[in-house]
């Protein structure tokens, strides 16, 4: 048998399942924390709403409803 072990087909399905996962919640993660930092900076005045809005390439209104200004 050459020593070899076998993978079993669902446990690999578990395992891209898991890395498209952990994929996903890091782009989440990373798009709220930038959604935070311009909430921030508009909070302090130092930039616009619309400044903010066109880094997230979103209208005002959107940026608005998602940093719940």
């Amino acid at each position: 048998m050459g020593g070899k072990v076998l993978e079993l087909y669902s446990e690999k399905l578990l395992r891209r399942g898991e890395a498209r996962g952990k994929a996903q919640g890091e782009a989440q993660g990373e798009a709220r924390g930038k959604i935070e930092i311009l909430k921030s900076l508009v909070t302090k005045g130092i930039i616009s709403i619309s400044v903010a809005a066109k880094e997230l390439g979103v209208s005002d209104e959107a940026f608005k409803k998602m940093a719940a200004l």
